[in-house]
């Protein structure tokens, strides 16, 4: 349709071409009933004189021309404007397909997203049942390991009793380590315990004030060891949004293990407080001039059962560690050590960003101050 209709504008503008030269060409050679008019025009363009002598004739075929050029500007405007719409046209139709592709490839995300959901629900119940079957195991478990403990501690008292007259002293002494052995048997089986239900249960997050979770620590630390001396200071303010029960056994952990490594320093000395953010996230410390660790072992640190000092030297069952990581994980935050032997260690964990907008964690530039020290 396009093309025919040029077609035709093109006939049309070469017979007007036509008549108006043949038109023209008649009336300046004389061949009408009027005689061709001459006229002068005089131009003045930029200083210069232009002089020009125009017939009636010669007028009209000018005339004639310009409206031919004026006609032919016309259509290829319009071809212009053909081609261009035949583009937009083109255009529009990859648009269309586009759109028709992309919906599709929506329609496939929605499919794989509905499919996602619905194998992670079902990975849910999975890990739900298999963790309340974990739990059952584990509370089994520890009755069937402590009926027989309590049997051989129990009967171990008795003949220690009874019979302690008629033992020699490698017997005592024998008898003291069965005794001893069991005591460390219960105490790994309620760690045990205490590991596997950091990783279970609901974590219930709200303001938790640190500097009073610390003291309560340290109070209890102090009843169980009242000779002990030992100086400790916990930074006033200390904050955060995080499990009650779960921090407070971080904490016992921390500084429980700072009061047990500094014990054979003649003037020991527990620290704790924070040091600005990372990533923000408040960086909570727990520092000790106790026995230290090389650097080289930090990596056993956080494993279960793994210790890095003889339990002749200090006791305990290397689970400790390794529970304050899992529960600074669940909180989303991080745990590392810094240490030399025979320095100290210090331990620094963040509890990941702070839920309320209020900020429950101490500005950085409130970590240094207002430090409690107490002595005794």
């Amino acid at each position: 349709m396009d093309r025919s209709r040029g077609a035709l504008v093109a006939g049309a503008l070469f017979c007007t071409a036509a008549s108006g030269y043949l038109v023209g060409v008649h009336q300046a050679g004389g061949g009408g009933g009027t005689p061709p008019r001459t006229y002068l025009l005089n131009l003045n363009l930029f200083g210069r004189s232009l002089h020009l002598t125009l017939t009636v004739g010669t007028m009209g075929v000018a005339v004639i021309l310009m409206l031919t050029v004026l006609l032919a500007v016309a259509v290829i405007l319009t071809m212009v404007a053909s081609h261009r719409k035949r583009q937009a046209e083109a255009a529009n139709r990859e648009l269309e397909t586009e759109i028709v592709e992309r919906r599709r490839a929506q329609e496939a995300v929605s499919r794989l997203n509905a499919e996602l959901e619905r194998r992670v629900a079902e990975r849910t119940l999975e890990l739900q049942a298999a963790n309340a079957e974990l739990e059952a195991f584990c509370s089994s478990v520890a009755h069937d390991l402590r009926a027989p403990l309590r049997g051989i501690e129990g009967f171990s008292a008795a003949l220690f009793e009874d019979c302690r007259g008629r033992l020699d002293q490698h017997g005592l002494d024998y008898l003291e380590r069965i005794r001893k052995a069991t005591a460390r048997m219960g105490q790994l089986i309620d760690d045990l315990l205490a590991l596997s239900r950091v990783s279970r249960g609901e974590l219930r997050r709200q303001k938790v004030d640190l500097t009073a979770l610390g003291w309560e620590v340290v109070a209890d630390l102090r009843r169980a060891d009242p000779e002990r001396r030992a100086e400790v200071i916990i930074a006033d303010g200390l904050s955060a949004s995080g499990d009650l029960q779960l921090l407070h056994a971080a904490l016992e952990n921390l500084l429980g293990n700072a009061w047990k490594y500094s014990s054979k320093q003649p003037q020991a000395r527990i620290e704790m407080g924070c040091r600005g953010e990372q990533h923000g996230q408040t960086v909570y410390f727990v520092k000790d001039n106790g026995a230290g660790f090389e650097m080289k072992y930090a990596g056993k640190l956080f494993k279960p059962f793994q210790r890095l000092h003889s339990v002749s030297e200090f006791p305990g069952a290397g689970v400790g560690l390794a529970t304050v990581q899992r529960i600074v994980r669940r909180h989303g935050g991080d745990i590392w050590a810094e240490s030399g032997a025979g320095q100290g260690a210090t331990f620094y964990f963040t509890l990941g960003p702070a839920a309320d907008p209020d900020r429950l964690s101490p500005a950085p530039e409130e970590c240094s101050a207002g430090n409690s020290p107490a002595g005794g």
